[in-house]
């Protein structure tokens, strides 16, 4: 999927404080992801492992996912809000 089409989204959970960048804050025992996105530009290895860390919230690729955060150099965010996160997997199915 695009991350234009999802950027609206994850504007609004970056504003209300709901999302956690990158693998390490994702996999942290106290951090509750509710959707996690991938970029589908990030290594396969990254990719594989992120998906087998992601057991308990859906986890899916998003072409071009600097480009919904603003920020560069992403590879993984995690939505922690659930209306935000359901609107987001509502989207990706």
């Amino acid at each position: 999927m695009n991350a234009s089409e999802i950027a609206p989204y994850v504007g609004f959970a970056q504003r209300k404080g709901a999302v956690l960048y990158g693998m390490e804050r994702i996999t942290e025992k106290r951090a509750r992801p509710l959707v996690v996105l991938v970029d589908a530009a990030a290594p396969e290895k990254f990719r594989a492992k992120m998906k087998a860390e992601c057991t308990s919230a859906p986890c899916f690729e998003v072409e071009d996912l600097p480009l919904a955060t603003h920020r560069d150099n992403v590879k993984a965010i995690a939505v922690t809000d659930a209306s935000l996160a359901a609107a987001i997997v509502n989207l990706m199915r």
